[in-house]
């Protein structure tokens, strides 16, 4: 099964290069990178097109296209931004243009093809590509599309900044995905990505989930399996007040294939529990001690849900059920606050030892299957308690770097929720899940995808995989409910749940669009 890798704008190059030494020269990638795109454009309805090439080898990419098209029956109009720089971009166009040389677009066109600039622009256009980028700006009507090459011009391959990009409609990239698609699905919209015979990337180099990939990691059960075989969740969490949220996880919990689920909560929140998830079984703990805890009976444990991670004992009680529990475990929302770092310990807080919060905690965990599920405040908590300083909101976190680098602090699975949201195990293995929009913007999505990722741990699946694996199937919901419900505005936690009961057939519709399409990504709307 291909991996697709997801580079920086110098892993790109590195791909490239090193498939480059395979192959007689570089101009054959580029054809087979413009023979990819034209193939895939073939079959729209559209049969014009105005190309804007730059004079790089993104522009080469637009030239072979265009003279590609134009060979298919296209009508294709050619604007450049410059004469070509590079070798294989002049090659490019003198190939373009063995059938004459293309007239200037005039706006007639049924659609733009954007090849500017490619994965190695930064900062903002400037000359006459700046021109070119207005000129694409003035002339897309409302029923134009546009396809971006490789990646808008103007978005930055490896952060994701915006330095004045025209959103795409779809773009063609070849091979891998650059972190600036996923980090703004926005600007990038459907995103394609097609085969051109890249070699593998390097072990470390994170890779994108896609459904094959969850299809591969999910367990078949046997015809006579039973409730106990298929997993047992136990949730601990669900402090006064705060009972939905172990509700929501065991609702997750309970449509991704649990066998049984049992809430672990306080007195207060035992009969929403009975009410609202009438297939859970509810035990509580007494007020302040969770040595009653059954942790005999779980598969696969879910801590955090529901509790309030600045109580003063928090940590010494999560740190003491870890070490009674000694199988798989989520960490979520309390039972993670609960070790950030803060400027002076409560005065009934647990007997400073001197250890460091984070130190105590990889010492609990025990290098176990173990699974964090922060959001992006949580996290910098946790860096923040890893570096003995406090949180700062304004640090800016790599998103794709800094989960490896806390998962080897913790020797643990540490995915950092969001779009995308980045899984990254101890070993430096990680995977990108793209899936998801702003209906996860909303309180209990976290919970959700906790009682997710508790079912798959229980299951027998890794942390890593468990944590991608879920991340993928509670995005994919989401982007569901927003194409059933018409915006992410009114998408309620039900219609998630309801759309997550969808996400699992789903994931066995083997469809493959074409022989040269390796995943399709969904535009994200915007409202």
């Amino acid at each position: 099964m291909t991996r697709i890798a997801v580079v920086t704008a110098d892993g790109a190059r590195d791909l490239d290069a090193r498939t480059i030494a395979t192959l007689p020269d570089s101009f054959a990638l580029m054809r087979r990178a413009a023979m990819a795109a034209a193939r895939w454009l073939h079959p729209r309805e559209e049969r014009s097109a105005a190309v804007f090439v730059g004079p790089g080898n993104n522009g080469g990419d637009g030239w072979l296209i265009a003279g590609m098209l134009r060979e298919m029956g296209w009508n294709v109009t050619v604007h450049p931004a410059g004469e070509p720089k590079t070798g294989d971009a002049r090659r490019a166009k003198s190939e373009a243009e063995r059938a004459g040389a293309f007239a200037p677009p005039t706006g007639s066109e049924s659609l733009i093809i954007d090849a500017l600039l490619g994965t190695g622009a930064t900062g903002a256009p400037r000359g006459a590509i700046a021109d070119a980028l207005r000129q694409m700006r003035d002339m897309r009507r409302t029923d134009m599309s546009l396809i971006a090459i490789d990646i808008a011009t103007a978005l930055d391959a490896t952060t994701g900044e915006d330095c004045g990009a025209l959103p795409a409609d779809h773009t063609l990239t070849f091979g891998s995905v650059k972190r600036g698609h996923v980090l703004r699905r926005d600007i990038t919209g459907a995103l394609h990505v097609l085969d051109i015979g890249l070699v593998a990337a390097s072990h470390e180099t994170p890779r994108i989930v896609d459904p094959a990939t969850v299809r591969e990691w999910l367990p078949s059960l046997a015809p006579d399996a039973y409730k106990g075989s298929r997993g047992r969740v136990a949730i601990v969490g669900g402090g006064a007040g705060m009972a939905g949220a172990v509700i929501i996880a065991a609702r997750g919990a309970h449509a991704s294939g649990a066998g049984m689920v049992r809430a672990d909560v306080a007195p207060e929140s035992a009969l929403a529990l009975q009410i609202a998830a009438p297939f859970a079984t509810v035990r509580t703990w007494r007020a302040g001690h969770w040595d009653d805890i059954d942790t005999r009976w779980p598969d696969a444990m879910v801590i955090g849900p529901g509790l309030d991670g600045s109580h003063a004992t928090m940590r010494e009680r999560v740190l003491s059920l870890l070490y009674a529990y000694t199988g798989p475990v989520v960490l979520d929302a309390g039972a993670l606050t609960a070790f950030h770092h803060v400027e002076r310990p409560d005065v009934e807080d647990i007997e400073d030892t001197g250890d460091d919060r984070l130190e105590a905690l990889r010492h609990a965990l025990r290098g176990r299957e173990a699974l964090l599920t922060p959001h992006i405040g949580e996290f910098r908590g946790l860096v923040a308690a890893r570096t003995k300083s406090l949180p700062d909101p304004a640090r800016t976190v790599s998103r794709f770097d800094d989960p490896t680098t806390l998962a080897r602090a913790l020797n643990a699975t540490v995915a950092l929720k969001g779009v995308p949201t980045v899984i990254a195990a101890p070993d430096g293995n990680a995977y990108v899940s793209a899936a998801g929009n702003t209906a996860l913007a909303m309180g209990g999505t976290g919970d959700l995808l906790a009682g997710i990722a508790g079912t798959l741990l229980a299951q027998g699946l890794s942390a890593l995989h468990a944590g991608a694996a879920a991340a993928f199937v509670h995005g994919t919901a989401a982007e569901r409910a927003v194409a059933q419900h018409g915006s992410w505005r009114g998408a309620t936690m039900e219609l998630l749940l309801h759309e997550l009961t969808n996400v699992w057939p789903a994931l066995f519709v083997h469809d493959s669009p074409d022989a040269y399409t390796l995943l399709d990504l969904p535009a994200v709307p915007a409202r």
